[in-house]
């Protein structure tokens, strides 16, 4: 079967075999690498067609909400009805209970996870789970009117999540099933028809040997406790855990039990467009009382960690909530699993490319020499299509820019980075980011100053935005981080030449743009057509400028790989002990296109391979000067004047002006478009969003 299967592929014409290979005619340069990725994300033999269920957007989910105090559906795209999962709800600013709900034991049945209670029955909680999320009563714990509210969804999927229900027989020790389909990384659970009894936790980081000997509780602060009733001092395996006396209902049997297990992906995770991806994690790491960078092999978005050698305790972050980059004005913000208490706010950790660094001396998170565990889930978007689910334009000209509290500027997805701009004169380009919670100018080369009085990230579907006082419109360009279009990095310069800093995207960029957070100092921009000897920069109309390189004192750009970025030691890049944030886009089919075109003083129609045409146009000369000039379909791209803003000034937008047209396939620079976009022989570079 394998020689005939080898014998098939290894031809030059690249066909996808069909059905089980025994009568295929594949033939083509397919590895067995290849076949092997595809077959772990089970789109083998058509790796065109992508598994779903193999992102991490379809089987977990922070989302944030409002309460209403009646009812509403959250949809969250997580298919619960029917693929079952969990729902974790906890109110942010009241000291309301947090609740779990699950779709084994049904809609309207919680447990709380601070508490020792058995189940309760609400019929105004969780009210049904969905295809798309899942729907609330007003009960105040879930819906409080008028309250910011978290919920956290995990949807059964083998190597993510699963969960079992049983019933106590009363014996000293008992194999239960699972179908999570690995090794548990993590097992919680409850009786949850029994008042007084303990959450107890399985996690394969709480100790380095036998982690198996002990448990934790999630309802307490206590350490690890050796105690064989737990789980039998028996390791999980990926078909069955094992459970003693204190989880089977040792006083005759009877008690009812709920076990969510959660997945630990070591290399074998099967997930992404290729089926090599890891999404959850669940280790262990000592504290030092400093700085020190736990690593994942992926950029989180929630992260629950623990004490497991002393009382500590149970602290849950995400990245919607916020977790920000070192020199943020605001801490991260904690809820914790065994307290009902409201949202606090502390220093503890940043979110890199590849984990997380721990960034403070904290009892409950990195205290000198102890131990502790995490489970860390990776972030999303894996697989973005369309253009729409990573960028939206928003116009805004009603009177609530004066208005306070912060409106919604509305994009249909959580905003990483946004970019506003009054249209009228003297408007500032304020451009605030998720990551680092605050806001830099992109017609300035000032340092990050705080987004408290302009922006607030912690919404599903836009960003709160106020501050922009007289005004009679703006706008608003909102991207998502996704892999292959889009993905943003904080880190600190370190002097060395070269410095490799990690990134997220999955590809090579072919457009960065760099600002110092720390000092005044000018946005520089890498276009690889134009390579690492040349430099640009947004908040000016130079042309770009030879360099030297990275790897030389004072130098810029090195080389870029689909995991790092090289910068030099130039104030703008890399300086010692300084804090940048660098902004990475990719060409990504029929999402992105990042690329370069050469002048022709007449019409000249620029091919993105999009089907709909361009929504979003930055466009700039780079062998002369000549601003960036961004134009939007909001605003208007049309066969007619097209209104433009330049990013290096803070002119009023210009509406008199037809330097564009649509095209199905990109956009035209049209031959009124003069040097600044269409001198003949002139050579220009572009991002285009579709």
């Amino acid at each position: 079967m394998t020689q005939r299967y080898l014998g098939g592929i290894i031809t030059a014409n690249p066909v996808e075999p069909s059905e089980n290979f025994s009568d295929s005619a594949a033939s083509g340069m397919w590895t067995m690498q290849e076949a092997l990725s595809f077959s772990k994300a089970g789109d083998w033999p058509d790796p065109t067609s992508i598994n779903p269920s193999k992102f991490i957007e379809n089987v977990f989910s922070t989302f944030a909400y409002t309460g209403n105090g009646s009812t509403q559906s959250i949809n969250n795209g997580i298919d619960l009805s029917g693929e079952g999962g969990l729902v974790w709800i906890k109110s942010r600013a009241n000291s309301n209970f947090s609740m779990i709900f699950d779709t084994e034991r049904g809609a309207t049945k919680r447990i709380i996870p601070s508490e020792t209670d058995a189940e309760g029955t609400s019929s105004t909680s969780v009210t049904s789970f969905n295809s798309n999320g899942f729907s609330l009563g007003s009960l105040s714990d879930v819906n409080l009117n008028n309250q910011s509210t978290i919920s956290w969804t995990f949807r059964e999927q083998p190597k993510f999540f699963d969960i079992v229900t049983y019933t106590g027989d009363g014996s000293s020790a008992r194999q239960i099933s699972h179908n999570l389909g690995s090794v548990p990384g993590m097992i919680i659970i409850k009786a949850y028809d029994t008042s007084g009894e303990n959450w107890t936790v399985y996690h394969r980081g709480v100790d380095s040997t036998s982690p198996e000997n002990y448990g934790l509780t999630l309802n307490s602060t206590a350490a690890r406790a050796d105690e064989s009733g737990f789980f039998n001092d028996t390791a999980p395996t990926s078909s069955v855990f094992t459970v003693g006396t204190n989880l089977n209902s040792g006083f005759g049997g009877g008690m009812n039990f709920v076990a969510y297990l959660f997945a630990h992906n070591d290399g074998d995770g099967g997930f992404g467009a290729t089926g090599d991806q890891d999404i959850i994690k669940c280790g262990s790491y000592t504290g030092n009382g400093s700085t020190q960078a736990i690593t994942l092999g992926f950029e989180p978005q929630w992260v629950m960690t623990k004490a497991a050698s002393r009382t500590s305790q149970w602290v849950i972050l995400d990245s919607i909530r916020g977790i920000v980059s070192k020199g943020a004005v605001e801490d991260d913000k904690i809820l914790y699993a065994n307290l009902s208490d409201a949202e606090a706010t502390a220093e503890l950790l940043e979110l890199t490319a590849n984990g997380f660094k721990l960034t403070a001396a904290n009892g409950a998170t990195n205290n000198n020499s102890e131990t502790y565990i995490y489970m860390a889930i990776r972030k999303g978007l894996m697989n973005p299509t369309v253009g729409t689910q990573v960028f939206a334009a928003h116009k805004e000209t009603s009177a609530t820019l004066n208005d306070d509290p912060k409106f919604v500027q509305t994009s249909g997805f959580p905003v990483d980075f946004v970019i506003n701009k009054k249209l009228e004169s003297g408007g500032a380009w304020w451009s605030g980011i998720r990551k680092t919670n605050t806001r830099v100018q992109l017609e300035s080369n000032a340092a990050e100053s705080s987004v408290a009085t302009t922006h607030e990230f912690d919404n599903m579907t836009g960003v709160g935005v106020a501050g922009l006082t007289g005004s009679t419109n703006f706008m608003g360009y909102m991207f998502r981080t996704a892999d292959g279009f889009f993905d943003i990095v904080t880190y600190t310069g370190t002097g060395d030449t070269p410095t490799n800093v990690s990134h997220n995207l999955g590809v090579t960029p072919e457009l960065i743009i760099v600002k110092n957070r720390s000092n005044a100092e000018s946005w520089a921009v890498f276009n690889s057509t134009i390579g690492k000897t040349k430099q640009g920069f947004i908040n000016t109309n130079d042309a770009f400028g030879t360099e030297d390189t990275a790897d030389q004192a004072g130098g810029v750009w090195g080389d870029h790989t689909s995991s790092i970025i090289q910068v030099g030691t130039n104030g703008r890049v890399g300086t010692s002990s300084q804090i940048y944030v660098a902004f990475l886009f990719a060409t990504l089919a029929g999402v992105s296109k990042v690329g370069t075109y050469s002048g022709t003083g007449s019409d000249v129609d620029v091919d993105c391979g999009f089907t709909s045409g361009a929504r979003f146009v930055l466009a700039k000369r780079t062998d002369s000067s000549g601003s960036w000039h961004i134009w939007d379909s909001t605003n208007g791209i049309i066969a007619g004047n097209d209104p433009y803003m330049q990013t290096d000034n803070t002119g009023a937008q210009v509406t008199n002006t037809d330097y564009i047209d649509p095209l199905s396939s990109g956009f035209t620079i049209t031959s009124n478009a003069g040097n600044d976009l269409n001198a003949s022989g002139g050579s220009y570079v572009f991002l285009a969003i579709a």
